[in-house]
């Protein structure tokens, strides 16, 4: 098996009709069942001795994970790079536009964690920069999580995916931007 498989060699820009689609279902009525739990995410975090007191969602759609985190007490904000579905947005207060391919406007450490599930939308070649960003604006760690190459039986069905990677391309990835895997999903600074 390869290590990486490149779907889409052009950008794509995410419109409309992915959010309002989004496994058979409008985003905020189906986002949860292609994330992570917050409350997991919190857990996970916590059993690692990772306290979030701060976090940035990368890549936050309309801002449903965003609201719940805020609801478990995390301080938590957002950005995304599709005006369209910010306009949707139930953190309007708390999500902004933004691209995780320039985070230069985000000050060193403004985060205690970042969560991303919105990797997989870049290009394979991208990755490393944006994670070398990451790694400026977190103070504790990323919590990634996305399908891996070897763990999905539909690898197919996302036509704006960019490419899917095997866990251990990602791990390659993210200790060359200097983190240290901490579990699965987990990289601290």
């Amino acid at each position: 098996m390869r290590e990486l498989v490149l779907f889409n060699e052009n950008f794509k820009k995410i419109d409309g009709p992915y959010f309002s689609n989004y496994g058979g279902k409008n985003y905020s009525d189906s986002y949860i069942n292609y994330t992570t739990n917050p409350r997991q995410v919190i857990r996970e975090l916590v059993y690692n001795h990772i306290i979030p007191e701060t976090l940035l969602d990368i890549g936050c759609a309309s801002g449903e994970v965003v609201r719940d985190f805020r609801s478990l007490g995390v301080d938590a904000y957002g950005i995304e790079n599709n005006k369209d579905i910010l306009k949707n947005c139930v953190a309007k207060d708390f999500c902004s536009f933004g691209d995780m391919r320039d985070l230069s406007h985000i000050p060193d450490s403004s985060f205690e964690v970042i969560y991303c599930n919105a990797l997989m939308y870049a290009f394979p070649s991208e990755v490393l920069d944006i994670l070398r960003s990451f790694r400026r604006i977190a103070s504790k760690a990323v919590y990634h999580c996305c399908p891996y190459l070897e763990s999905t039986a539909d690898i197919s069905n996302d036509k704006y995916r960019v490419f899917l990677a095997k866990k251990t391309w990602w791990d390659k990835q993210f200790k060359e931007a200097d983190f240290i895997k901490v579990s699965d999903s987990i990289y601290s600074v």
